[in-house]
């Protein structure tokens, strides 16, 4: 995915960024990766100081309304959280414009042996001891829908779609999915979108989460357990069930995980057949390899709970 340079944001817009930081721009460099084609760019500035800078015009739909989102999220995380900060936000000219703190760190490493997981899981922790602002909204509403998809994979005939395993347990899966709203229900902070991408591994080994614009209300557990799927989709191998020990997992119950999953890889399995959005021609492949994934863990944990 081709994601949109720094010079090509307007001039405008660019003197609008340096009024924001109080410095002209020395350099910019377009970062890869992510699901959307808007710009994000490390930006060096003359006096030194470096930000992380997102941009997308309001023609790039779906996305402008996510980096507005994330404006009004990151401007109520409190500041001694484990996130890259707000600097500036701003909408001008059909564009949103987001300054953010930078980050220099390493993405971490997606293996369930390194040290790098467990400052993943401690800054997980660290989210769920925390009261969410009360705007966000509650997981337990967002996964309303998600509850009912094998239900309608069922009624629309398209289970076939999915897996062998999910076919012949359906009813578990359906059973399970419904209960998730209950399951997620609570008042802590939750990232809600957790993946390797979305966190870099600063030189003091702390956990930094970025990319905000899910950002929700929940039992506080939620993250850690789909940073664990994010493990199992890059090695289907992983022995994730000692990690299940960490305090980020709070007292949440087996019956809540496979709840979570099975709720989440239904809804996958509904919007990898749609077309991708505009912009984001990754999505759709992502969200199949996730839910697969979930099924997967599920079929594990049902076996282990027989």
């Amino acid at each position: 995915m081709a994601r949109i340079d720094w010079a090509q944001l307007p001039p405008d817009i660019q003197r609008r960024v340096e009024r924001v930081a109080g410095a002209e721009v020395r350099e910019a460099h377009t970062q890869t990766g992510g699901f959307s084609a808007g710009i994000a760019s490390r930006v060096t500035f003359a006096d030194g100081q470096r930000f992380f800078v997102k941009a997308v015009p309001t023609t790039t739909q779906g996305t402008f309304e996510l980096y507005a989102r994330e404006a009004e999220v990151l401007r109520a995380i409190p500041r001694e959280l484990p996130a890259a900060h707000l600097v500036g936000a701003f909408t001008q000219d059909d564009w949103t414009v987001l300054v953010i703190e930078d980050v220099e760190g390493l993405h971490p490493e997606r293996s369930v042996s390194s040290a790098d997981t467990a400052h993943v899981l401690d800054a997980i922790a660290a989210l769920a001891a925390v009261p969410a602002d009360r705007t966000l909204p509650r997981l337990s509403d967002e996964l309303a829908d998600d509850a009912h998809s094998w239900s309608r994979l069922v009624a629309e005939g398209l289970l076939e779609t999915t897996t062998p395993w999910c076919v012949a347990n359906v009813d578990l899966l359906r059973a399970a999915a419904e209960r998730a709203p209950s399951a997620v229900a609570g008042d802590r902070l939750l990232h809600a979108d957790l993946r390797a991408d979305n966190i870099l591994i600063d030189s003091s080994g702390r956990a930094r989460l970025l990319d905000w614009p899910w950002a929700a209300r929940g039992a506080g557990w939620e993250d850690a357990l789909l940073y664990l799927l994010d493990l199992r989709v890059e090695d289907s191998t992983a022995n994730v069930a000692p990690l299940l020990d960490h305090p980020a997992f709070g007292r949440s119950r087996t019956d809540d995980h496979v709840a979570l999953l099975a709720a989440v890889a239904g809804s996958w399995f509904e919007k990898c057949r749609l077309p991708a959005p505009p912009g984001m021609t990754t999505l759709r492949d992502f969200q199949r390899r996730e839910a697969i994934a979930a099924v997967e863990w599920i079929a594990e944990l049902s076996a282990a709970a027989d």
